[in-house]
């Protein structure tokens, strides 16, 4: 037994070597991601966050199917006796607006906002930022790993959402699981969605949290972006009806552009046939398409669904949230530069 005597010695001979070379257990940085995201994802936090994303499509999911156009017609569909393809046609259909403008539009972006205003504003305001930039990482690597983390939470929760309102609408459905694999284009196309608009506002929330000397302002300007997205813009285009189009009200309104945006994930994927039912509502509150069916020229022929307005490419739109989002971004790197720390 003498090699084992002689193994356990040298062991022990290691680790008390690695132990007075003072090697830490992950850079500064890591550390500091890992942390930021294990304080946002919290159970309780994370549980009341699910909850809300998922009143409205829970609302609609068991409410009797509507579908129609200009006057809503109830009508009961027996999932058993219809194809995979028309239940997961209904089933997205249901879904698509209130997961646009409540889900990820109102209440997650809200989330993000209210969660993410603390990250830098409070670090400074109260002076444990001086705790960190002590350590060897400055104040870009502290931005970088709240900024990180925060985009992390963002994800694993879009994620957690998207499938778990789609494995609720099966099981209120159909039970089917071929229903839900029906609907995975869907999923799929609002979860890159999701990638996108989280990688957005995660920057405008970093940003404004940089900018502000109080989080709760910070918070503020983030809500303040989601009220004018999609309640503000569609409040005044109601208001204003044709002179919306005429006044060219469409030029800033980012509720438009960020309608745009999700119309166009869903026409990459073919997430969801082009439909009157489920497109009258963009029609309505973000003016991506007209009250007109689309209709082929050369044949005179409906090919379903409503004309799209086309103030603006979607890849225009989409650069315009971008662009509004590294502006804001980059001014947040230059503010949290020239904050005065006081410890």
């Amino acid at each position: 037994m003498d090699w084992m005597n002689n193994f356990k010695i040298k062991m022990k001979g290691i680790k008390t070597r690695l132990k007075k070379a003072n090697i830490p257990k992950s850079p500064p940085m890591l550390t500091l991601i890992e942390k930021t995201f294990f304080d946002l994802i919290k159970p309780i936090k994370f549980a009341v966050s699910l909850l809300i994303m998922l009143i409205q499509p829970l609302i609609l999911i068991m409410s009797p199917l509507m579908i129609g156009f200009g006057s809503i017609t109830t009508i009961n569909v027996d999932f058993d006796s219809i194809s995979v393809e028309h239940a997961a046609s209904i089933i997205t259909i249901v879904l698509a607006y209130p997961l646009f403008s409540w889900t990820f539009g109102i209440v997650f972006t809200s989330i993000l906002g209210i969660f993410g205003a603390p990250l830098v504003a409070e670090e400074v305001d109260s002076g444990t930022i001086l705790i960190l930039v002590s350590k060897p990482i400055n104040r870009y690597k502290i931005f970088l790993a709240k900024y990180i983390a925060l985009f992390l939470y963002g994800i694993f929760l879009s994620f957690s959402i998207i499938f778990l309102v789609g494995w609720i609408a099966l099981i209120i459905y159909s039970g089917n699981i071929s229903h839900f694999i029906g609907i995975l284009p869907f999923l799929f196309s609002l979860f890159l969605y999701a990638i996108l608009w989280t990688l957005i506002f995660t920057s405008i929330t970093l940003a404004f949290s940089s900018i502000f000397k109080k989080s709760r302002n910070a918070a503020l300007a983030v809500i303040l972006i989601v009220v004018l997205s999609f309640l503000g813009f569609p409040y005044i285009k109601a208001l204003l009806q044709v002179n919306y189009e005429r006044f060219q009200i469409y030029h800033f309104d980012i509720g438009y552009h960020l309608g745009n945006v999700y119309v166009l994930f869903i026409e990459l994927f073919d997430a969801i046939p082009p439909a009157a039912a489920w497109q009258i509502y963009f029609a309505q509150s973000f003016g991506v398409f007209k009250y007109v069916a689309y209709v082929d020229p050369d044949q005179n022929i409906n090919l379903g669904g409503l004309e799209k307005t086309n103030y603006y490419l979607p890849v225009i739109s989409l650069l315009i949230w971008i662009i509004i989002a590294l502006l804001l971004l980059f001014y947040g790197f230059i503010s949290i530069k020239k904050r005065e720390i006081y410890g």
